[in-house]
Formats: structure tokens, C-alpha cells, sequence
């Protein structure tokens, strides 16, 4: 709906359109009748502008009703289009011909003018278009019994006049009508944008602007964070239909629990509330605990009668020194943590969240950076044992220049990009790094592949698309999978590396030792190449057990055909060690360090 301020703009604007056409009326007049009569119209209209002034002061008062605002507001226009109509009906009924036509003239003008300026609602339409329509019904029966009009005069007037009001009143109509369903239109497109389309809640943006809108100063209230728990079996088991009447029932009892004034869905089975703070902290921590019975209780449905269990993280703001956002970041927190240990409800607590909140703001942060290039391929050398030449580099990811006051390291971040479904646009940035220092050397490039870029049906697709966009053939990139994943359906992940090596690429079975290796399994998986993990050489040199097994598996990865490295290479003696026990490649901090690439050339040395 309009705004009174919208409506004194309005008035204001259409000021000096109107004192024009006060002047020139007033001069048809004072030429063709009277000048008594336009001198009166003059004044009147004038007045009728200064009285303008008063009632804007007044529409401005917002201590008002809108009621008390509008009603000043009709009357004006009314009586405005009175004035005008009465100066109309004086010239019709006192004067001749010329009269006649400038009446009917600046009649049908005042239509014409209420119907471009005043029509934003039927209200408006009505008390603008009222007087001039009903004085054009004057001049049309004035017209009908005036004497000195012939037949045909009064004919050609009345029908003039009908026919142009009609006209006008109609597209006046058509007018209000197409406005009111505009504004419709924009009132739903703006309850859509602003609430969630399956419960009816706020979404994830109005609830913000609702909680700013609650944090007055010195305000204070709880924002709460819930996500169900066996919502997804539920799902499962018997179909989203019954998920959803779960979820609007869910929204329902937040909605209408009267100390609840906002409530939220945020997506899938995550919602959030917001409610004042109780003065007294028990009265809090009660009416906590009642919305989360009230959430869990059984819920009918066309299955039966099913239940859901509610983790929910809540957390007192006091005096709204905290925006919106990291509110509710800290109850998700929080809830989280009632996840985790089953307490169903838990309040915030800056001590026994630190940890969760510093991994949060690592996950919020790592988005950006990954999105904004800060997430940088790292690459660490890997050398002939024989020759002592860079044969593969290994690609690292690193996040250098962090803003944290630690740059978190890959255990942490690596993680969070797998939670988040990021790793493969990781790995893809990291990539388009790394490839163009390819160009005029004999390295291969070695990535470690996780087990769902191993199974992704546009995995390989997309890496050969990539290394041939860079002028890289196949044969220079080994994929690193490791025991985990090899050994994790063995006939499917098969089938992927069989593809991989007939595309050219060759793979790498990496941390080999690490976990409960398969001696049997070597065979069956299609490897170019063994990686002994770093836990194997750890005690190489103490231990003639481990000596002896080192022996055996590098004898064992010749004898099939495979290219036998050692990681975790830390000291010059663990390396000749290794190098006498036939291994092909070695890798470790006294080869290199992991360096970060920026727009300097790479360098690696031998550390001596």
C-alpha cells in the first residue's frame, strides 16, 4: 500500500501542474465570461494549495494513525476536485456556447489529469473522479432542459459528455485495478523471497532482517539453532511426502509455541528461533527445554505416528552487541556439540566450544579462499635413489597467508573441503597451478585421488581434458590412491584404474604399509608404482625386522612389474639404507620440503 509520505510527494509534485493549469483556465475565462469569476478561481485554488501545506506537516506525523493521516488526505482531494468542478457548472449553467465548451473542456481535463496522477487506489480514484462525473451528469440534464439549445445541440452535448466520462471512468477503473494486482504481484514475489516455500517460515535472510529489526538497544533474547535428529531414516524409510508433513509440523509448533516470535527453516532439517530473554535465567533454561519437548513429541502422519528427535543450540544476546550472523553461527555451534554428546540441549559456552567455533571460522573462512585463489598448490620433489634427480613431484595443497593467527595446516582444512563437497574444486585449483611448470622439465606430477573422485563418472574426463588444455600427456601423471580406498570395492575401483591406465595415466598405491595390507591384492589391482609409507621407514634403522620386510617388498613390487618409493626419507643414512635395498624413488624433508608455487620459479636441492 501507498505511503502517506509517498502520498504528500504525490500532492507536491503535481503543484505546479496544477497552478499552470489554474492560470490558464483563469484566463479562458476572464476573456471568454468573466473576470470577476476567474479572479474568485484564482483565490480559491490558492487557498486550496496552502491548505496543502498544513496537511503534509500533518501526514508526516508517524505519531498518527494511518487512519488519522489518510482521512485529511481524501478530504483534500475531494474537495480540490469540487472546487474545479464548481468552477465548470458555473460557466455551464451561466454562460453561452464558448462558455458551454470551456466548462466541458476543463471538465473532462480534470478526468483526464485524476486518472494519470490520482488512481493508486480505488479510494483515491473515487473521491478525485466523483465530483467532475457527477457534475458532468449536471450538464448533461442541464443540457437536456436547456431552452436555447436546439435538438441537435443537445444531442451532440450530452452525448459528448457521456461518452468521454464514460471513457475516462473506465480506463480509470482498468487503471486501479492493474495497479492493485502489480502491487499483488510484488507483495507475494516479496513473502516468496522472504520465506521458506515448504513450511512457510522465515528463511535464512528474513530471519536475519528480523533479528536486526529485534536488537534494539538494551534489547535482549535467545537465538536457538535445531537440526533433527533421524530425520534422514525417517526420510528414507518412507518417502518425502512424509518428511515434509514432518518438517511443516516441526515449523507449526515453533511458529505457534507463544514464546517463540520468529522462527526459521534454514534448509533440509535445520531451523532456527528467536525469543526474548526471560529476566530470570531459570524461567530461560525452562522455556528452552519446553520448545524442545514440544518438538520431539509424537507427530501423526499418513505413515502413523512418527517422532524425530531435536539437538538444539541456543545462546543468550544481550544488548545486540553481536550481529545476527555470528549469533547464529555460535548456536550452531553449540548445537553441534549437543549433537555430538547426545544432550539434546545445549547453551553456548565460549570455553567448551573454542574448539568447534576456531574449526567453524576456519570452514567459513576456507570457502573464500578457495573461491578467491588463496588456496595454493604446494609441490614436494620426489628423486632416482640411483641418480638423485627430481623424477615426480607430489601436489600438495597449502593455505598460505590464512589471516589466522596459525595458517591452518592440510589435517585441518582437507577435512572441511570434503565436508563441504569442495575437494574436487581444490584439487581442479590446485591443478591449473601446478601443470604449466611441466613445460621444459621430465617430471611427472603425482595427486592423490580420494574415493569419491575415484568413482565419479567425470573424474577422468575432466583430468584429461585439463592435462591436454595444458600440452601434458598422461603418461606424466600418476594418481595416488591409498590402501583405504584400493582395497574398498576392489572390483569397482578396478574397473575406474583400468580405464585410467588405458587413458595413459598411471597409478600410484600410496601409504602402502600403513594399514592392513593385502599382499594378495598387489596382483589384482592395476599399479604402476608402490609408495612405502613414512611409518614404515620410521624405525628402519634400529629394527632388522623391518630391514628384512623392506627387502621382501621391494623384491615383491619388482618381480610384479612396479616401481618400488619410500616416503618419510629424513637423514642421509635412512637414504642410502633404502637405496641399497634396491627401492627406485625416494621422498621426504632431507629430499625437499613442500614448497608453495607463486610467481617465482620453483627450486629443489638435495639438502646436504
Amino acid at each position: 500500500m501507498i505511503t502517506s509520505l509517498d502520498l504528500v510527494r504525490r500532492l507536491a509534485a503535481d503543484m505546479a501542474g496544477r497552478l499552470i493549469a489554474c492560470a490558464v483556465v483563469a484566463a479562458l475565462v476572464a476573456y471568454s465570461a468573466s473576470l470577476n469569476l476567474a479572479a474568485l478561481w484564482v483565490v480559491l485554488v490558492c487557498l486550496n494549495e496552502l491548505s496543502e501545506l498544513r496537511l503534509a506537516n500533518r501526514m508526516r506525523d508517524t505519531s498518527l494513525s494511518d487512519r488519522a493521516r489518510l482521512v485529511p488526505y481524501m478530504l483534500h482531494l475531494g474537495a480540490g476536485a469540487a472546487l474545479w468542478t464548481g468552477m465548470c457548472l458555473t460557466l455551464w449553467l451561466g454562460g453561452d456556447f464558448i462558455d458551454k465548451l470551456t466548462a466541458g473542456a476543463t471538465l473532462i481535463g480534470i478526468l483526464i489529469h485524476g486518472s494519470l496522477f490520482y488512481n493508486e487506489s480505488r479510494l483515491q480514484s473515487l473521491v478525485t473522479g466523483a465530483p467532475p462525473v457527477a457534475g458532468a451528469a449536471l450538464m448533461i440534464v442541464s443540457a437536456v432542459t436547456d431552452p436555447l439549445l436546439n435538438d441537435r445541440e443537445k444531442v451532440v452535448a450530452c452525448v459528448a459528455l457521456f461518452s468521454l466520462c464514460a471513457y475516462l471512468s473506465t480506463g480509470v477503473y482498468r487503471g486501479v485495478r492493474t495497479r492493485e494486482t502489480l502491487r499483488g504481484l510484488i507483495a507475494t514475489t516479496a513473502r516468496l523471497a522472504a520465506e521458506d516455500p515448504l513450511t512457510g517460515l522465515h528463511n535464512r535472510r528474513s530471519f536475519f532482517e528480523k533479528v536486526e529489526a529485534h536488537s534494539a538497544p538494551g534489547a535482549a533474547f535467545i537465538i536457538a539453532f535445531v537440526d533433527l535428529d533421524r530425520f534422514k531414516p525417517l526420510n528414507d524409510e518412507f518417502g518425502h511426502a512424509v518428511g515434509d508433513e514432518v518438517l511443516k509440523v516441526i515449523a507449526r509448533r515453533l511458529e505457534q509455541h507463544p514464546g517463540v516470535v520468529a522462527a526459521a527453516r534454514l534448509g533440509g532439517d535445520e531451523f532456527a528461533f528467536l525469543c526474548p530473554l526471560p529476566a530470570d535465567e531459570t524461567v530461560a533454561d525452562r522455556q528452552m527445554t519446553e520448545i524442545r519437548n514440544s518438538l520431539v513429541s509424537p507427530i501423526p502422519s499418513a505413515a502413523g505416528v512418527v517422532s524425530v528427535g531435536a539437538s538444539i543450540g541456543w545462546i543468550r544476546a544481550a544488548d545486540a552487541a553481536s550481529a545476527a550472523s555470528d549469533l547464529l553461527n555460535w548456536a550452531d555451534v553449540a548445537m553441534r556439540r549437543a549433537k555430538v554428546e547426545r544432550l539434546g540441549l545445549v547453551e553456548f559456552d565460549p570455553v567448551a566450544d573454542s574448539a568447534a567455533l576456531t574449526s567453524s571460522a576456519i570452514e567459513i573462512a576456507f570457502r573464500q579462499a578457495l573461491a578467491n585463489e588463496r588456496i595454493r598448490a604446494a609441490l614436494q620433489p620426489i628423486i632416482s635413489a640411483r641418480s638423485g634427480k627430481i623424477v615426480t613431484m607430489e601436489l600438495l595443497a597449502r593455505w598460505p597467508d590464512s589471516g589466522f593467527d596459525r595458517d591452518p595446516g592440510p589435517q585441518e582444512f582437507i577435512p572441511i573441503a570434503e565436508r563441504l563437497g569442495l575437494l574436487n574444486e581444490m584439487m581442479w585449483s590446485t591443478l591449473r597451478q601446478a601443470l604449466p611448470l611441466l613445460s621444459g622439465t621430465a617430471w611427472s606430477l603425482a595427486i592423490n585421488v580420494s574415493p569419491s573422485q575415484l568413482t565419479s563418472s567425470y573424474f577422468l574426463q575432466k583430468l584429461m581434458a585439463l592435462v591436454r588444455q595444458y600440452g601434458v600427456v598422461p603418461g606424466r601423471i600418476e594418481l595416488e590412491i591409498t590402501e583405504q580406498v584400493a582395497f574398498r570395492n576392489v572390483a569397482e575401483n578396478c574397473a575406474v584404474l583400468n580405464e585410467a591406465r588405458a587413458l595413459g595415466f598411471r597409478v600410484v598405491l600410496d601409504d602402502f604399509g600403513a594399514g592392513y595390507s593385502s599382499l594378495a591384492m598387489l596382483d589384482r589391482l592395476p599399479l604402476d608404482k608402490i609408495k612405502l609409507d613414512r611409518e614404515f621407514v620410521g624405525e628402519l634403522k634400529a629394527r632388522t625386522e623391518i630391514q628384512k620386510i623392506l627387502k621382501a617388498t621391494v623384491s615383491l613390487a619388482h618381480e610384479l612389474g612396479m616401481i618400488c618409493s619410500v616416503e618419510g626419507i629424513e637423514c642421509p643414512e635412512t637414504a642410502a639404507m633404502v637405496t641399497g635395498f634396491g627401492c627406485d624413488q625416494i621422498q621426504g624433508y632431507w629430499i625437499g620440503r613442500p614448497e608453495v608455487i607463486d610467481q617465482h620459479p620453483v627450486l629443489f636441492g638435495i639438502a646436504s
